[in-house]
């Protein structure tokens, strides 16, 4: 059977940024946006890029082009250097306005480690070494659906069996954006099909506020210090939400938070961290919290015939078309319906 192909897909908003600014958070500074509350028309994107008028150009090629470019035909690292990623000029890619779609292959894979490389039958004698600033790659599928009349988007991106870059993928995306003046936000989409195969039974059963902030304008006694890191919760419980019914919901996070908010006065979405709860259809108990939910989400798993037998790689064209009446799919199930231009 070798190596399984997979399948992430994730719906994506932008929040034009109005400032960049920083935080501490978790004892150490970074780089926070803030940005206008509604997300916008992703058709006020695409007016930041280099055209004049929408309708006189093909804009995902100028989309497509842009982000390619900023990579500089070099490699990219995540923030921890242990994956880096390329898209570059001579890679199979496809374009097309009217379907509002980009497509194509990525490089990507392990760096930031020395390894050693051996034949099969020989564990004595290494043939080659794979250096540190090295990346071990392997080729990936990907295609985005910028529809200039709608605030959701959509990421699909291919991985294997253990190995894949998808979350590096969404990282270089989401800085590509912002170069562009947008901060974007994500969550994972499930197809109807794969939520009642997996999902159907299953429900949330309790979630958790977990608060950062405290009130530092009123001074602890010195004896209660050790308050100033101590774990504050609001505990929402006795309750069941199916667990289809809240991925079903686009933008199901930020429509989460917004549900909080509304009854819990001390949320900080900038800091603060939601805990979910699931439980199964055979009651076997999960959780996670509500930015790495994807954790208790099913991964789609493709078909065999999808990929090569002696290569294990994708059929790039046949992948293309699959995922073409997937993203169909998607459309029907957010009642998307474009605008005649």
């Amino acid at each position: 059977m070798g190596y399984t192909l997979k399948l992430d897909i994730y719906y994506f908003n932008l929040k034009k940024i109005k400032e960049e600014t920083t935080r501490r958070i978790r004892g150490e500074e970074r780089v926070a946006y803030i940005t206008e509350k509604d997300e916008c028309i992703l058709g006020d994107f695409v007016n930041t890029l280099s055209i004049e008028e929408i309708d006189e150009v093909n804009y995902m090629k100028v989309f497509l082009e842009d982000f390619i470019n900023g990579f500089n035909a070099s490699f990219k690292p995540n923030k921890v250097n242990t994956q880096a990623m390329s898209v570059t000029t001579d890679q199979f890619k496809g374009y097309n306005s009217n379907d509002y779609t980009v497509w194509g292959i990525f490089k990507g894979g392990a760096t930031g480690i020395e390894y050693d490389v051996y034949q099969s039958d020989n564990a004595t004698l290494p043939t080659s070494k794979i250096a540190g600033d090295n990346v071990t790659s392997l080729y990936y599928f990907y295609k985005i659906w910028i529809p200039v009349d709608s605030n959701v988007g959509i990421l699909m991106v291919q991985s294997y069996t253990n190995t894949g870059c998808t979350t590096l993928f969404k990282e270089q995306l989401s800085n590509y954006f912002i170069t562009n003046g947008y901060k974007a936000e994500w969550s994972k989409c499930i197809p109807d099909e794969y939520i009642d195969r997996f999902l159907k039974d299953g429900y949330i059963s309790e979630i958790q506020v977990i608060h950062r902030n405290r009130d530092t304008n009123r001074p602890l006694n010195p004896v209660f210090n050790p308050f100033t890191h101590a774990k504050r919760r609001s505990i929402f419980s006795r309750f069941k939400i199916p667990f289809k019914d809240f991925i079903s919901v686009v933008n199901y996070k930020n429509v989460l938070k917004s549900q909080i908010k509304a009854i819990d006065t001390d949320y900080d979405e900038t800091q603060d961290k939601v805990k979910l709860f699931y439980v199964d259809s055979e009651g076997k108990r999960a959780n996670a919290t509500l930015a790495n939910i994807d954790s208790i989400l099913p991964t789609i798993t493709l078909d065999d015939s999808l990929k090569e037998d002696n290569s294990q790689l994708p059929k790039w064209d046949d992948l293309h078309q699959y995922t073409k009446g997937m993203l169909n799919d998607i459309k029907r199930q957010i009642s998307y319906t474009p605008k005649l231009r």
